[in-house]
C-alpha cells in the first residue's frame, strides 16, 4: 500500500476539512485514482451524514497511489488533527502528503517546505495518525438511499441563511424547511410562545419531472407548483450543514423529501473561493449532506 502526492491546493483541502469540523470527531478518507472522498457518519440510523468527493487534479499533482484493493485506500482520521496540520501548510512553498509509518503507527505525513526571512529553507513535518480500514469494513458503510424529492431548489446565499438560523436557534430545537416549485422557500421555528418564519423568493427551481418519481408506500399527492413541501429537522443538524460556508460555494441545491429527509448538494469550484454553476462540468467536487427528519 503506497500513497504519495504533492499538495497544490492546500487551501481548498483545508476549507473542506473546516466544513466538517463541527460534524464529528473523526471521518473516513477514501483515496482512489480519480477522487478524494471524505465521509462523516454521525449516527447510522438517525444522524446527519456527509458524503463528499473532490477531483484529484483539483488538489494534488504527481499523485501516486497503489494498493491490492483496486488502488483504493481507506483511512479513518481525527478531523481536528488534520485541520491543524493543513493550517501549517498554508502559504508554503511546497507540501508533500504521504502515507507512512512512525513507530509502527500508520500516519498521514505532511512535509511542508518554506523559506525564512533570510532565505534559509525550512522543513516542517506534521503527522496525522490514521487507522487503515479494510474493504470489508468499508462495505458496511453505504451512502444513504433516499426516495425522490418533491422539490429541488437552489438555496439563498449561505451567509444570509446562517445569520437567520443563528438567531432562530434560541427559539427551538427543530427547524421546518419548506419550499415549492415557484422559487419560494421558508424557514420556520416555533415554541409554546412564538413562531417565526423567514421567507425567500426568486429562487431557482431545478427541472422536475413527476413522471420519473418512484412510487412509495405513502406517496405525497402532487399539490401544484405553488404548494409547499416541508421537512422538519434538528436545528443542530441544520446548523452543522451551514458550516459548508467554509468552501464558499455559489450553488447549493436543497432537496425536500417529506417525512424522510433533507438532502443538500454543495458544489465546489476549483479555487474554493466561490463555486461555479452546479449544473456544469467545471465543478471539482461536491459535499452531500443527508439530514433525517425529526420524528414528532
Amino acid at each position: 500500500m503506497r500513497f504519495r502526492t504533492l499538495v497544490t491546493n492546500s487551501n481548498l483541502l483545508l476549507r473542506v476539512v473546516q466544513s466538517i469540523d463541527k460534524l464529528a470527531k473523526s471521518a473516513i478518507l477514501k483515496l482512489t485514482t480519480e477522487k478524494l472522498h471524505i465521509i462523516v457518519i454521525t449516527d447510522v440510523d438517525s444522524g446527519l451524514q456527509l458524503w463528499s468527493d473532490i477531483a484529484i487534479n483539483a488538489l494534488f499533482s504527481d499523485y501516486r497511489i497503489e494498493s491490492i484493493h483496486g488502488d483504493e485506500i481507506y483511512l479513518e482520521f481525527n478531523i481536528d488533527n488534520l485541520q491543524r496540520a493543513l493550517k501549517s501548510a498554508q502559504g508554503a512553498l511546497n507540501t508533500t502528503l504521504k502515507l507512512t509509518k512512525k513507530q509502527g503507527i500508520p500516519v498521514l505525513s505532511l512535509v511542508i517546505q518554506n523559506q525564512s526571512n533570510t532565505g534559509r529553507e525550512l522543513t516542517l513535518n506534521q503527522d496525522v495518525p490514521v487507522r487503515v480500514l479494510t474493504p470489508l469494513q468499508m462495505d458496511a458503510i453505504r451512502e444513504p438511499l433516499v426516495p425522490d424529492s418533491q422539490v429541488h431548489i437552489m438555496m439563498p446565499p449561505l451567509n444570509s441563511v446562517r445569520s437567520i438560523a443563528e438567531r432562530m436557534k434560541g427559539m427551538g430545537d427543530r427547524v421546518a424547511v419548506s419550499a415549492n416549485r415557484e422559487g419560494e422557500a421558508t424557514l420556520r421555528v416555533s415554541n409554546d410562545l412564538v413562531e417565526i418564519t423567514t421567507f425567500f423568493r426568486g429562487l431557482e427551481n431545478l427541472a422536475y419531472d413527476s413522471s420519473t418519481q418512484e412510487p412509495s408506500a405513502n406517496p405525497t399527492p402532487d399539490r401544484g407548483t405553488g404548494e409547499f413541501y416541508t421537512a422538519v429537522v434538528d436545528m443542530k443538524n441544520f446548523l452543522r450543514f451551514l458550516q459548508s460556508y467554509h468552501v464558499a460555494p455559489k450553488n447549493i441545491v436543497c432537496c425536500i423529501i417529506e417525512h424522510h429527509s433533507l438532502v443538500f448538494y454543495v458544489y465546489i469550484g476549483s479555487t474554493g473561493y466561490g463555486g461555479v454553476s452546479a449544473l456544469n462540468d467545471q465543478t471539482c467536487g461536491s459535499l452531500t449532506y443527508f439530514i433525517p427528519v425529526r420524528q414528532v
